[in-house]
């Protein structure tokens, strides 16, 4: 399993300028491609091509930017399955996962990095320096939740660890989201930015679907109880109409 404010007006863009080229035609309904081998992943690709693996994960909000930014037909959802992965992994560039292959063969990494490329051409970041930095930060915040679990070989050890964290660093960084996203403008509408949905709000919905989905080990999704306005920000994302329709066309 992978556990892995003031407030001006969020200009967004209806489409980017710059769209690149619809892919070859195909037999599926959706632009996503399954691996026939470990070495199609990185091989060069005409539109914007995510790799990760065959979950949300990490990469929910920067699948969703991909989406709005590109459209279904103008990137590519490569899922890596389990058992291509070791043959895989030496080929990327820090040996994990999600890498973005762009159309002139460069290859980059970074979960975080990437969602906010991808959420700059899709509408979903700030141009205002002062709102970007308040999505910097909960987008921040919601990851080094994150990045700090800990890990430990021994399943028991690994329980206790996460208990504590769950008592720990975890509630310090649930509890800053919670309390921005129930100030001002937020406390109504469950986004942060009173323009609506930005990668601030995708990227809390990736920590807390994955507590609420049972994907973060040994934290219950019952402790999600002591923060109702981000359980109020999980069903605003939901519910947003670019996030309904990203999983009418791409399966999680």
């Amino acid at each position: 399993r992978i556990a892995s404010g003031a407030i001006v007006a969020l200009v967004i863009p209806s489409r980017p300028s710059l769209r690149p080229p619809p892919p070859p035609p195909h037999s599926t309904t959706t632009s996503v491609t399954r691996a026939t081998s470990a070495t199609a992943a990185m091989t060069s690709a005409t539109v914007p091509k995510l790799s990760y693996f065959g979950l949300p994960g990490r990469v929910f909000g920067l699948r969703v930017a991909l989406f709005k930014a590109f459209g279904k037909d103008g990137w590519t959802d490569h899922r890596v399955g389990f058992q291509d992965w070791r043959e895989l992994k030496p080929t990327t560039p820090l040996g994990g996962l999600p890498t973005l292959e762009l159309p002139d063969g460069t290859v980059l990494v970074q979960a975080e990095s990437l969602a906010r490329w991808a959420a700059k051409h899709a509408g979903l970041y700030p141009a205002d320096p002062m709102e970007a930095l308040r999505v910097d930060e909960v987008a921040a915040t919601a990851f080094e939740v994150l990045n700090k679990c800990p890990q430990d070989p021994d399943p028991e050890v690994k329980k206790a660890k996460r208990v504590e964290y769950g008592f720990g660093f975890m509630q310090i960084g649930m509890s800053l989201l919670e309390k921005r996203l129930t100030t001002g403008a937020s406390a109504s509408s469950g986004f942060l930015l009173q323009s609506g949905i930005s990668l601030a709000d995708l990227q809390v919905y990736v920590l807390t679907d994955m507590i609420l989905t049972g994907q973060f080990d040994h934290i219950d999704p019952g402790y999600m109880n002591a923060y109702p306005g981000l359980l109020a920000a999980h069903a605003a994302v939901k519910a947003d109409p670019i996030v309904v329709e990203y999983l009418a066309n791409y399966p999680n």
